[in-house]
């Protein structure tokens, strides 16, 4: 696992589809070796003899007589089915190299070096070695399969060598892992720790009070249906084989009636009824059927966006008195875990493979000792015989999908996933061939989905409005509008998808949406111009009262020192009304676009000549009057298709009276979102939560690329401030801004120009506490430890912090969430504490373990977690 020293492992590209050809290996290795081991028995296939259970079947069928049209010949010889017992080895040979080869701990795995022959000259000797060692495999089945995966292996290997790939396989990273675990000690210690408490009622009671009661009862459903449904079907096909055994050795089994049944009965006089194995191949076939169609239930946006508006918050629950609207107004994502749906998806897509391994195991088991009985009774079972071809479909359709749907390959390029994924139409076409009654079972879940691929083409062709493009790097804002605004209507923290034309007419990205809802109604007035937002003049004192007065001045301008001559007149500005979103662009290391955020970047530079940022979009109506927006772009296609919005974990903020929200890099959007919704709009109509604390975590190298967020805090601070004063706002709403700077370095850091301009606040009623430009020097040189963070935020002089501005609090180094949960714990005002987090999964861990530590039926206290990692 150890990476050797000194070889550089940067190329043109980092390692995305040889990561996927790693996958692609080392599933080819297990099938090579499974199917290699049934080539090889079947090189020897068995042959009945004739017998039951060692017992010779009934006189009748072994003699030509009136009662019976065939007869069984004891003395009969075996059938040939293809086997190669040389083949066979060398493909199990070769899955056991390729497996110790491809494995990043025991052989070379994804260790692309860029000083090498192989990336010198653009040629992967491993994917022509794949190609080769392919085409012989195809002469006997069932080892072809394998070879048909090893084959487009061995392609992806060379493409990605001639895209001059380079990595390490992440093998630095782990040995960083390693060394970091035994400086810890290398995992949990104490006695406490180590003890093991299996008492059932501390056991529920500690579900309940982590509020994972409902998961684990919903798994535990899952489980115990594919169970249930498991062993019926096996009791069923038992009975069935054991019916057929029994009238054979009766003499009861028909062959003379001339219908299909006893067109099968015929084969099984001469080729021996299906074996023991069948009923297990059917049973884990019909765990298929139910898993098949449960796999699509998660991932129907429409279903979970109407499920997640269903009921109230479990505060109002517990206050209102009757049974009926205690049980039934609460919300469903209590009693169904709704924010776990990918978590599911994937648990029921690895339970699929299982089963369908199993499914596939056990009929080669089954045709190995019955190959006639089985063709015969699968043929009558699949439609018009296609079960042997649409099964292999299957199976290839499921290699791309699941070595392609890994976290390592999705994060690296998720267009290989996005792509991949798509073979799940080939997989569901071929299933309802494959097996007669599973349209049964998918017809509900299938037309949801379709329903839901249509509503998407519906909801993409809806016209939009892109406002306006800021770009600070690497994150790029978009600011855009429905051109009918009932066709948009969200929640802060749901998500939407984003299609450009221009790139790709069927490629969709998904992003958190960063703006409230309120600033699509009641959006800031700005310069049609310049775009820039504006403030109103105030009428001069000496101007006559029968003269009219409506002039604006940009935000960054102060008017006091403007001629009246340079103020905008009415008709100058307009209002922009906006659903925002804020994109990390990947890809900026290259000198040409190869990722989708780079090319909408790069697409939006067409439409701005002058290549400065912000860039302001605006039409002419037919009267010729300048709009705020552009519909579409240079090439005549609309800019942007937007599909949404859709519900995420984060939109249930509304349902506490306190709320933690945390965000971490650019997960922070849906933060953002609920934060400008609170502080400037919903607190103002008395909304809940009343209480809310904020946390951001953030590198000190990457402040500057967050000044949209900085602008923004301040401006909301400010708000909060003229509200206040001016009792637009009850004394029981409370905000809380703490933001952490990691990776601070020992000494001082020079403070950056702001690339956005600052708000001026001239006229303004009430004077800022401060202004971004303060913040942005704070943040990028943080003077307070995060651990000093309770202790000072509880002491004397919390309000004269030097680590303070109003309600934000600047720290240096990461958050104690211990602390913080007890001390939010201590302070509450409200029995239940929403925790919405996006960001990485890390951080949702220890989130994760901190609501569940920190939640006490008791004490009547319970954090609530709503995560969303990325």
């Amino acid at each position: 696992g150890e990476p050797p020293p000194g070889r550089p492992t940067k190329g043109k590209f980092p390692l995305q589809f040889l990561l996927w050809a790693n996958n692609m290996a080392l599933g080819s290795a297990l099938w090579l070796v499974i199917f290699g081991f049934f080539t090889c028995l079947w090189d020897s296939p068995k042959y009945w003899e004739c017998k039951v259970e060692g017992q010779l079947i009934n006189a009748v069928y072994l003699t030509p007589n009136e009662n019976t049209t065939v007869v069984c010949d004891p003395d009969g010889s075996p059938p040939e089915l293809n086997g190669d017992s040389g083949l066979g080895a060398i493909g199990i040979g070769l899955g056991v190299l390729i497996f110790l080869f491809e494995h990043w701990e025991y052989g070379w795995g994804s260790y692309y070096p860029s000083d090498s022959f192989s990336y010198n000259h653009k040629v992967s000797f491993r994917g022509i070695f794949y190609v080769l060692l392919s085409f012989p495999l195809f002469t006997a089945f069932p080892v072809a399969l394998a070879a048909s995966f090893l084959l487009p292996t061995g392609l992806v290997c060379i493409y990605g060598v001639s895209r001059e790939e380079a990595g390490d396989g992440g093998r630095a990273a782990r040995a960083r892992r390693k060394t970091s675990a035994r400086g810890r000690g290398g995992g949990k210690g104490g006695d406490e720790e180590d003890s093991v408490d299996y008492n059932p009622f501390k056991f529920y009671k500690k579900l309940v009070d982590e509020n994972k009661l409902s998961s684990y009862i919903w798994v535990l459903l899952y489980f115990v249906s594919n169970l249930v449904t498991f062993f019926v079907t096996l009791s069923k096909w038992n009975g069935n084989v054991k019916a057929a055994e029994t009238a054979l050795m009766d003499g009861t089994l028909d062959t003379t009636c001339g219908t299909d049944v006893c067109e099968l009965n015929k084969v099984y006089v001469q080729n021996g009824v299906v074996s023991r194995w069948g009923p297990y191949a059917k049973a884990c076939g019909m765990c298929l059927n139910f898993n098949c169609s449960l796999i699509i239930y998660p991932v129907v946006r429409l279903l979970l966006r109407k499920l997640n508006n269903v009921g109230v918050s479990f505060s109002n629950r517990q206050a209102n008195p009757t049974i009926f609207a205690k049980f039934f107004a609460s919300p469903v994502t209590r009693f169904i875990p709704l924010s776990k749906n990918i978590d599911f998806h994937k648990l029921v897509a690895k339970t699929m493979c299982l089963f369908a391994a199993g499914h596939t195991v056990f009929h080669f088991f089954n045709y190995w000792y019955r190959s006639e009985a089985t063709l015969a009774t699968f043929t009558k079972w699949g439609w018009g015989g296609t079960a042997f071809f649409t099964g292999c479909l299957i199976c290839f359709a499921m290699f791309f999908i699941f070595t392609a749907a890994s976290d390592t390959v999705r994060y690296a390029h998720y267009e290989i996933f996005f792509s991949a994924h798509h073979w799940f139409v080939v997989y569901f076409i071929c299933l309802l061939m494959h097996g007669p009654i599973y349209w049964k079972w998918a017809a509900v879940p299938l037309c949801l989905y379709l329903w839901e691929r249509v509503m998407q083409e519906t909801r993409g062709d809806r016209p939009y409005y892109v406002n306006k493009v800021e770009w600070i790097e690497p994150v790029m804002a978009i600011q855009f509008r429905p051109v009918h605004k009932q066709d948009f209507v969200f929640k802060e923290g749901q998500y939407l998808y984003l299609n450009c034309p221009y790139i790709n007419k069927n490629e969709w990205h998904p992003f958190t949406i960063s703006s409230a809802s309120g600033d699509l109604s009641t959006g800031p007035r700005i310069s049609l111009e310049t775009g820039e937002e504006v403030i109103e003049v105030p009428r001069p004192k000496g101007l006559a009262r029968d003269e009219k007065w409506s002039k604006y001045c940009p935000v960054g301008k102060d008017y006091t020192r403007m001629k009246p001559s340079e103020y905008l007149d009415k008709h100058e500005t307009g209002y922009n009304d906006y659903v925002s979103v804020h994109i990390k662009v990947h890809g900026l290391e290259f000198k040409e676009a190869r990722t989708w955020t780079r090319k909408l970047k790069e697409y939006f530079e067409l439409m701005n000549p002058t290549g400065k940022f912000p860039f302001y979009l605006t039409h002419r109506d037919e009267r010729g009057d300048i709009i705020v927006g552009r519909r579409t772009g240079p090439d005549g296609q609309q800019i942007l298709r937007v599909d949404g919005p859709h519900s995420a974990p984060s939109e249930h903020y509304t349902n506490y009276g306190t709320v933690m929200i945390i965000g971490a890099g650019i997960g922070l959007t849906p933060c953002a979102s609920i934060l400008t919704s609170m502080l400037r709009y919903k607190w103002k109509k008395n909304f809940n939560p009343e209480i809310v604390h904020f946390y951001w975590m953030v590198r000190q190298n990457e402040v500057d690329s967050y000044q949209w967020l900085i602008h923004l805090i301040t401006d909301l601070e400010h708000q909060l401030k003229y509200d206040r004063e001016q009792k637009q706002i009850g004394p029981q709403y409370y905000c809380e801004i703490n933001i952490y700077i990691t990776g601070v370095k020992k000494e001082p850091v020079e403070v950056k120009e702001l690339k956005m301009k600052e708000n001026t606040f001239t006229g303004a009623l009430t004077k800022p506490a401060f202004k971004a430009k303060q913040l942005q020097a704070l943040m990028t040189n943080p003077n307070k430890s995060s651990k000093e963070q309770v202790a000072l935020q509880n002491g004397p002089e919390s309000r004269s912090a030097p680590n303070r501005l109003q309600d934000v609090w600047v720290w240096n180094g990461r958050p104690n969430w211990d602390n913080i949960f007890q001390q939010n714990k201590n302070q509450r005002q409200h029995g239940e504490v929403g925790v919405c987090f996006c960001g990485a999964a890390v951080i949702g861990k220890d989130l994760q373990r901190c609501c569940q530590t920190y939640s006490s039926v008791e004490e009547d206290c319970l954090f609530s977690l709503h995560k969303e990692n990325f």
